[in-house]
């Protein structure tokens, strides 16, 4: 399970996000590739995607 806390106005996007990354294994890899996945999916969203990503990543490393 996976949950999102959020104080973004796009509540697609967060929506999207949870049912991305739920059930999938807590790697970077993954995370990343899922991610990418979704981004061409809705490209509208990419920038924004990316931008989680990239925090995503930084947390996982510290």
């Amino acid at each position: 399970m996976i949950a999102i806390f959020s104080d973004a106005l796009n509540v697609e996007l967060i929506d999207l996000l949870k049912d991305t990354l739920t059930g999938i294994k807590y790697d970077k890899h993954e995370i990343n590739t899922k991610l990418a996945e979704l981004g061409k999916v809705h490209p509208e969203l990419a920038g924004q995607i990316e931008d989680f990503g990239e925090w995503l990543a930084s947390e996982m490393e510290g």
